[in-house]
């Protein structure tokens, strides 16, 4: 498919009155519109605008956001100026709206997609002997001259040249990794194979492996986005780092172009933002990958179906687990870590405790007395803290995740409630304002120590619920490109600091 990533120039809009420019360069994308006036103003905070690329193709540009205004004045002549901020391009042979469930299926790449996958069976390089290497040319040969005879082509001599050594480069022709359906539609992993033809300069076989969700029924954009996001937080998570988008692409629910082969409608789609929060290159390992969709597939099948289905309870601490474990050691990340604790769903989260019936009238009386005082924030606060008498605490979320943990492990973390423990009194440091266990700063070591246990404790835990083996993930050394790899390695000389920091 055509690609129009470092485009910067004609864009026709498809109001005659106006005409412009369009450069796509991710957060830098940019269209400007001329006319004799400005370009109406959109009732809404975001507006979709179209038009005709220089080489014909149409682009639809969606959730775009007015950057500025411009009048030009050329004597007693003026053309006005609207500049835009495009959130996504859609480009491709017609034209969709933000608001139209169009998409029916969403296709992508990542950076590091490959270090999920093995491959060994399905890409190789042969070392052969001459004859074999004559008997496989052969068989290729009479396989090309019917080929040729049946389509009328140029039919060749056969002149092999193989000298001491043959090498021939091998893929197996398996196009799906692995499919499973969930609530969303069918997900697949599939090879996207490209090859050069011999010539002297070499030849090779090179494979994208792509992600594909196709949707039970057709999606507006942003519901299409929100399912890839979804996946994408999964493969995310499995490699340790975050991964940068290589392309995207959209099946419309369009009538196809190409009557004669009937083949769907494909749009590539720019999205402007989508890589912003990816900083430098990441180094992901196969041996450290969480996931292994070839090597394990009915694990991940479950773990990634569960992951997906379980996406509305768990999006927002799943959220706040991402955001703090992918930048840098802070005060907002281990506030950020407990915090996801407290969004977990109650199904997640240790039973309601019973409290006893003094206590329960003395809750009771306290609500009357504050429920009539005039508002404020001391009044609220008293209330908030009265409705949570009997729930589960931050402590007892940690406490309770991190019992699954261990259970799961075998004992392979000793004392790993004491981490926690000192997390939860950081945390309450931090936010409350209440006398920390030791000196966070002074001690950078523990104080990332206990930081990482809060969110090795909460990804974990969720893994283990979604069907991931964690004994299994265990048996095999990590290369420490993960880093929850790097947690296990280290846990055994960190645990000791930590305890003997603390008896201090």
């Amino acid at each position: 498919m055509q690609t129009h990533e470092k485009y910067n120039s004609v864009f026709l809009s498809t109001e005659p009155q106006f005409a412009g420019h369009l450069m796509i360069a991710g957060a830098e994308s940019n269209v400007k519109l001329i006319g004799k006036s400005f370009w109406p103003s959109p009732e809404v905070e975001y507006t979709d605008i179209h038009g005709t690329l220089n080489d014909g193709k149409k682009a639809s540009l969606l959730d775009c956001v007015i950057q500025g205004k411009t009048r030009h004045r050329f004597d007693e002549d003026s053309q006005c100026e609207s500049a835009f901020f495009p959130n996504y391009i859609v480009v491709g042979e017609s034209f969709i709206r933000s608001d139209e469930h169009v998409i029916r299926a969403v296709r992508y790449h990542f950076d590091n997609v490959s270090s999920l996958l093995r491959g060994y069976e399905t890409f190789r390089s042969l070392d052969l002997n001459i004859d074999e290497t004559l008997r496989i040319l052969e068989e290729d040969h009479r396989h090309s001259q019917k080929l040729a005879e049946k389509h009328g082509w140029s039919i060749f001599p056969f002149k092999p040249e193989i000298g001491e050594h043959p090498r021939l480069l091998y893929f197996s022709g398996l196009w799906e990794i692995i499919a499973f359906q969930c609530g969303v539609g069918n997900i697949a992993l599939t090879n996207r194979t490209s090859q050069t033809s011999g010539d002297a300069a070499g030849i090779g076989i090179s494979n994208e492996v792509t992600i594909n969700i196709e949707f039970t029924e057709p999606k507006r954009l942003n519901e299409a986005l929100h399912a890839l996001r979804v996946l994408h937080g999964l493969f995310e998570l499995s490699l340790g780092h975050r991964q940068r988008y290589q392309w995207i692409e959209l099946e419309l629910d369009h009538p196809p172009k190409d009557t004669e082969h009937n083949l769907a409608q494909m749009a590539r789609l720019y999205w402007s933002l989508c890589n912003e929060r990816v900083n430098g290159e990441s180094k992901a390992s196969l041996r450290d990958s969480l996931l292994a969709p070839d090597q394990r597939p009915d694990e991940f099948s479950q773990v990634a179906m569960r992951w997906i289905d379980s996406s509305e309870t768990m999006r927002d601490p799943r959220e706040r687990f991402a955001t703090a474990f992918f930048s840098g050691y802070s005060i907002d990340r281990i506030v950020g870590a407990a915090n996801m604790f407290d969004l977990l769903p109650e199904s997640h989260v240790p039973r309601t405790r019973d409290i006893d019936d003094p206590l329960r009238e003395a809750v009771i009386q306290c609500r009357k007395i504050f429920t009539d005082l005039p508002a404020s924030f001391g009044k609220q606060s008293v209330l908030s803290a009265l409705g949570r008498v009997g729930k589960a605490s931050l402590r007892d979320k940690v406490m309770h995740l991190a019992h699954k943990v261990n259970a799961a492990a075998d004992g392979r973390f000793p004392n790993l409630l004491l981490p926690c423990h000192h997390a939860v009194l950081c945390r309450n440091h931090y936010v409350h304002g209440t006398e920390g266990a030791f000196d966070y700063q002074e001690n950078f070591t523990e104080f990332a120590f206990i930081t990482d246990t809060l969110e090795f404790v909460f990804a974990i835990s969720d893994l283990i619920d979604l069907g991931w083996g964690l004994k299994r993930w265990l048996a095999h050394r990590s290369s420490m490109t993960h880093a929850f790899g790097v947690y296990v390695i280290n846990y055994p000389e960190n645990i000791r600091r930590l305890e003997a920091l603390v008896k201090k």
